[in-house]
């Protein structure tokens, strides 16, 4: 959500995608990524970083929203919008490319309609997906916080870095602390095989 409103695209009134078709759009999201997972024996890992960059690619390059309409009924399902059942409902004409999703309590009703900049929302999804990317791909585009190349940065956010640079500095000490743990042993050792030498 808060994505959205710093882009100024969480208003459905002015074509943007409001807080229940965002849920919509993430509930099914987990059905169908749940569903992939069960089926092809995946262990079906709960990141929330891979969960949001796939998120965007889902919504940003692979979903067709020209013909393919959303239901989060009986687990989730997609259905082609254009079909005899739904073509009343859910295909319009004017706008081709708006995201069709059926509301699960008027089945009827589109909760998709009143989003026209749905082509905007999706670029920006996209453009989203492919900045995270720059930053975890090889090579690497270096950053201190990955989220707030996307996001306007907040308080909170600066508060995390700041832990995670923390955790990182830790880190790094337990392993030089270790390090250094095991060569005074060595050394140790070495110089009690070498007295024990010497007194023989």
């Amino acid at each position: 959500k808060y994505f959205m409103a710093a882009r100024a695209l969480n208003e459905p009134y002015s074509g943007g995608c409001g807080s229940f078709m965002l849920q919509m759009m993430i509930v099914s999201f987990l059905q169908h990524r749940e569903r992939h997972a069960y089926n092809c024996r995946l262990a079906n890992t709960m990141n929330l970083g891979s969960l949001l960059l796939e998120f965007f690619e889902l919504y940003g390059m692979d979903f067709n929203y020209l013909t393919t309409g959303i239901s989060v009924r009986s687990d989730g399902f997609y259905f082609a919008k254009g079909s005899k059942s739904r073509r009343e409902y859910f295909h319009q004409p004017s706008r081709p490319f708006s995201l069709s999703m059926e509301n699960p309590f008027d089945i009827t009703a589109d909760v998709g309609k009143p989003s026209f900049r749905m082509q905007l929302i999706q670029k920006t999804f996209e453009v989203a997906m492919r900045v995270i990317l720059s930053h975890t791909a090889e090579p690497a585009v270096e950053t201190e916080s990955i989220l707030a190349s996307i996001l306007p940065e907040t308080e909170e956010m600066r508060k995390r870095a700041t832990l995670f640079k923390v955790s990182k500095i830790e880190e790094q000490l337990k392993k030089h602390g270790s390090a250094a743990g095991t060569k005074r042993s060595e050394s140790d050792s070495n110089m009690d095989a070498s007295s024990g030498s010497s007194s023989d």
